[in-house]
This record gives structure tokens, C-alpha cells and sequence, in this order.
């Protein structure tokens, strides 16, 4: 990442976590996105949730380092599931240089086929990123069933005609810090809509916090914004995931359907 002018240039390695249309928080984990991942821990691996095992694709929207989707990841490789992912994000760069090598190591160290593998782990625990990994990691999806698809580009109906759905398809949307500004909040609700207007069954899951002090946006808001469009969100009760409503600024986790 430090090696490379078209993330350091756009702010991914400087003190701004935003650069409005420049660059949007990719490189960073946010706080949310760990609520989020800690109640796909609760409700999927350790407790086989019906929901997931009937999802056929999960979108993440502003994935950055894509912490929900790996833990789905995690498990559709552990449970010979086969799924569908599709991981958005604002820039390309974030999705090159970020998304997927966080995916490369979560195979590589949950396959067998993966660090496991003398020719691409270190003794300094690094996983080196050879041709032959990359082939490993190829093969392993294309026997799995499991596809990645990467998206780059602004919320917006074009990113909808991006993902691919099917009126049949089981779909789950994951979405994290996502409307944290008016405009970021109207432009990601008319994205989350179009994505789940074109599935008969599909739900988004998101982490957020109550407001965004400075910037505008709420979960109040969303909830408006949601309505206005024939959605409903929701807050999620009995959610079990710690430090949500601890000091500072609130959090909490969120479903969207359609009405």
C-alpha cells in the first residue's frame, strides 16, 4: 500500500479518514463495521442461522477492508457453502490494494490449500503473494462455487446496474458508517433500495452510529429516507454485541427490507 501512488496520492495513507469524492475511508476499519462483524459471529457460525444458509449472494457496500463480508467469507469456506460476493467500494485502489488481499488471506489461512502451502508462508508471518498463491486462490473458488466480484464507483443507479442480480436470487447487503452525511445518506438509501427492488427476498444488515455529530447524518434520518422509498429499517433488539450503548457516541445495528 505505501508502495503505491494511486492510494497514497488520494489521501489512503494520510490523516484524513474522507476526502468528499476523492477519497471515502476505504483504508480504514471502522468502529461499526466490528458491531457488524461481531453480530455475523453470533448469528452465523456459532449458531447456523437459517437466514444464511439461504443467502445466495452477499453485496457489501463501502466495503473497504470488508470485515462483515470475511466473516461470511470465512464461513461459506468452511461450510462448503457456495455464494456469491460482490464488494463495492469508492475506489478501485482500496478494492486492489486492500479488499482482496484482506479475502487472499482469509482463505489463505482458513484453507487447507492455503498458508498451509510451504511456498507462500514466511517464518515472519507474512503470506507472500506469488503466481502460484494466485493460482491456488483461483482454483479454490472455481471449485468451490464461490464468486467474488469487485465494483468500484460512487452510490449511484449505475453501481445497481453493476451487481449482478436475479429476481430469484436470496440476497444480503451489508453496509457499515454508510450514512454519515446527508448526501451520503440519500445517495447510499437510493442505492440499497435499487439493489434490494431487484430480489423477491433480500434484507441489508448495517452498523451505524445514532448521529454524526459535525457532518448531518442519523439513523433517525435514514429511517425516513428508507420509508420515503418503500423501505423499512429497523433496529435490531436483543443484538448481544457489546459497547453499543457504552459512553460517547451511540452505535447500533440496523435491518432494511423492502415494505
Amino acid at each position: 500500500m505505501a508502495e503505491d501512488d494511486s492510494l497514497s496520492s488520494n489521501a489512503g495513507l494520510n490523516d484524513a479518514d474522507i476526502r468528499t469524492n476523492i477519497y471515502e475511508g476505504g483504508c480504514k476499519s471502522w468502529e461499526c463495521s466490528i458491531d457488524l462483524a461481531k453480530l455475523l459471529l453470533d448469528r452465523g457460525p456459532r449458531k447456523d442461522i437459517d437466514d444464511l444458509c439461504r443467502v445466495d449472494h452477499v453485496v457489501e457496500l463501502g466495503c473497504g477492508t470488508a470485515i462483515p463480508s470475511l466473516i461470511l467469507f470465512q464461513y461459506a469456506i468452511e461450510s462448503g457453502l457456495s455464494l456469491y460476493f460482490t464488494l463495492a467500494d469508492y475506489n478501485a485502489a482500496v478494492l486492489r490494494l486492500v479488499t482482496l488481499p484482506n479475502l487472499l488471506l482469509t482463505w489463505a489461512k482458513t484453507s487447507s490449500s492455503g498458508i498451509r502451502d510451504p511456498l507462500v508462508s514466511s517464518s515472519e508471518g507474512d503470506l507472500e503473494i506469488t503466481p502460484g498463491l494466485v493460482t491456488s486462490f483461483k482454483s479454490f473458488l472455481a471449485e468451490s462455487g464461490i464468486t467474488l466480484s469487485l465494483i468500484s464507483g460512487a452510490w449511484s443507479p449505475p453501481l445497481v446496474d453493476l451487481i449482478p442480480t436475479a429476481p430469484s436470487m436470496t440476497l444480503l447487503v451489508l453496509a457499515s458508517e454508510t450514512i454519515y452525511s446527508p448526501a451520503s445518506l440519500s445517495a447510499f438509501t437510493e442505492t440499497l433500495v435499487g439493489v434490494l427492488q431487484r430480489v423477491k427476498m433480500g434484507k441489508a444488515m448495517m452498523g451505524a452510529k445514532r448521529m454524526y455529530f459535525g457532518v448531518g447524518g442519523s439513523v433517525d434520518t435514514f429511517k425516513e429516507e428508507c420509508a420515503r422509498r418503500n423501505a423499512v429499517a429497523y433496529e435490531i433488539d436483543n443484538h448481544g454485541v457489546e459497547g453499543l450503548d457504552g459512553h460517547g457516541v451511540r452505535r447500533c445495528l440496523l435491518e432494511v427490507q423492502m415494505m
